[in-house]
């Protein structure tokens, strides 16, 4: 991959992780920057990646974004299992 397109999908994986920490609609987001994520860092190898800061946050948003659902479901299914005998 040219040291271009790395940088320029570092940048889109961190737009999409920051949209990917909007509770519903950003979970395609998340979804998307994971997938960026992981093709710059498969195609990276050693060589260095000028914007290495970006891709981090932009993957751990989008992992946080897509904590949101599962976070979502526990606690209801953990509050309705609470409530009804």
């Amino acid at each position: 991959m040219p040291k271009t397109e790395m940088i320029e999908r570092s940048l889109r994986c961190f737009v999409l992780g920051l949209f990917g920490l909007l509770p519903v609609i950003g979970i395609p987001m998340a979804v998307m920057s994971l997938a960026e994520h992981r093709r710059v860092k498969k195609s990276q190898g050693d060589m260095w990646n000028p914007a290495q800061r970006y891709l981090f946050w932009g993957g751990m948003c989008a992992r946080a974004g897509g904590m949101w659902p599962i976070l979502i479901a526990a606690a209801v299914l953990g509050l309705s299992a609470w409530i009804s005998p």
